[in-house]
């Protein structure tokens, strides 16, 4: 392939804002599949490339790119390469590669996306960093994955089988997706519907919380409304039946209850263990704090386990038209394909929302807003909405004592994985997740 120059990725890739490998010296690149895509007034190669690095570890990308004086640039800078990339999409076409082919997949066209207008105008969205998106036409978001992975993708797999299997219909409707078949196959970008005028769920609480002092009855039905929008989620993630593997419902076993509190008492220790130092009156929780993982082993196992969102929290959800929509089924990016699909109990998406309440509380109040007292009433709102829209339901414990013990050490396994991530990356909000295990088990 001449279009790409081997020797100048590496400088090309750092500075990338998508690449996530910045920190780590490159040991060498190497393509291992591209395509060149002929497409209209648009001309351009389609790479992906394999990234190894010094310490062994290695990383696919996608890299749409044009010849340039200082090696190459990137053609999604390009708007007509994204709209034959679009194009390519919606009309189910494919083009060959070196050793498979690009190919198009469009689901199905909602009302309003019959005629769009041609050419299809371009908006570049400036707040994702780890993919490229753009709105076309103000109607349609197309991401464009940067970042590889082998498997299945699980916004593309979660985005269809709601489309196509469900009548949940409060999420960006999935309108297809570019895939690339063969050795090297991966999801490459994903269509969505757009959403206009919609806010995300972190800023609209952020600004709710700023402004209620006390909390008013709206916004706590506000919360009602989100919890039932969740449930309806796991309603229809559960009505899969059993000729869909990926998505049917298992039953809950108590090697399942073993094990996920066997991985939360592990996560326990080697949290005390980075944070301790900081914060040594977590040392005297621990005892308590084990056993709130350990009582999800003891309890009788009931419900199912069904698919999850795998990483809910307030920006994950849209306020438009004064509905909540939940969107972005990635789930957790550091988790692999595989573990992001496996599973899971419904009550481990629902204390991911809760824990983003008290986030959401914490920052107002280190804003020098109101203080804290408020996660309470915005908790038991959102159960409320939650358990209404999923009552009887089979996938869930059948009596409440089992529910309060399953949701509260899924609280404590998300709570330590906030600990760590804020040891990492945000030193100084540290005591949001370590002032909760505290009041946690004050609680009690």
């Amino acid at each position: 392939m001449t279009t790409l120059d081997l020797t100048k990725l590496p400088d090309y890739l750092k500075h990338q804002r998508w690449f996530s490998g910045k920190a780590w010296p490159i040991k060498h690149v190497s393509v291992v599949d591209h395509a060149a895509m002929e497409l209209g007034a648009c001309s351009f190669t389609l790479g992906v490339v394999e990234v190894v690095y010094e310490l062994g570890k290695t990383e696919r990308y996608l890299l749409p790119v044009k010849p340039a004086p200082e090696g190459v640039r990137d053609a999604l800078e390009d708007d007509e390469c994204l709209r034959a990339l679009f194009r390519l999409i919606r009309e189910g076409a494919s083009v060959g590669s070196a050793s498979g082919r690009v190919t198009g997949e469009w689901i199905h066209t909602p009302e309003g996306l019959q005629a769009l207008p041609s050419p299809v105008t371009v908006r570049r969205l400036m707040v994702e960093q780890s993919n490229t998106s753009v709105v076309l036409g103000e109607k349609v978001i197309l991401k464009i994955i940067r970042k590889l992975e082998a498997g299945v993708n699980p916004e593309h797999e979660v985005g269809r089988f709601l489309a196509t299997k469900t009548s949940f219909r409060a999420t960006p409707t999935l309108l297809g997706a570019l895939h690339l078949e063969g050795p090297a196959g991966a999801t490459l970008a994903v269509a969505h519907r757009f959403v206009p005028d919609a806010t995300d769920g972190w800023k609209y609480t952020l600004d709710r919380l700023r402004q209620e002092r006390p909390l008013g009855e709206r916004f706590l039905g506000e919360m009602r409304d989100l919890g039932q929008r969740v449930g309806e989620l796991h309603n229809a993630f559960a009505s899969a039946t059993p000729d869909d593997p990926a998505f049917a419902p298992e039953p809950l076993l108590q090697e399942d209850l073993q094990r996920w509190s066997a991985s939360i008492v592990g996560e326990l220790g080697v949290t005390l263990a980075d944070a301790g130092r900081l914060h040594a009156d977590l040392e005297g929780r621990r005892e308590a704090l084990i056993g709130y993982a350990k009582r999800l082993a003891q309890v009788a196992p009931s419900g199912q386990k069904i698919r999850i969102h795998g990483d809910l929290h307030l920006g994950q959800v849209l306020r438009a038209n004064n509905q909540w929509l939940i969107f972005d089924f990635e789930g957790e990016p550091a988790r692999s394909f595989t573990a992001r699909r496996e599973k899971y109990s419904a009550l481990r998406d629902v204390a991911g929302m809760i824990r983003s309440f008290d986030y959401a509380e914490a920052t107002v109040a280190l804003e020098g807003g109101e203080p804290r007292g408020r996660v309470g009433p915005t908790r038991d709102a959102f159960l409320e909405g939650y358990r209404k829209a999923t009552k009887g339901a089979p996938y869930l414990p059948a009596d409440g004592a089992t529910f309060d013990v399953m949701l509260r050490a899924f609280e404590l396994e998300k709570l330590l994985y906030e600990v760590r991530y804020e040891l990492q990356n945000r030193p100084d909000w540290v005591r949001i997740p370590v002032e909760a295990l505290l009041r946690m088990e004050e609680s009690k």
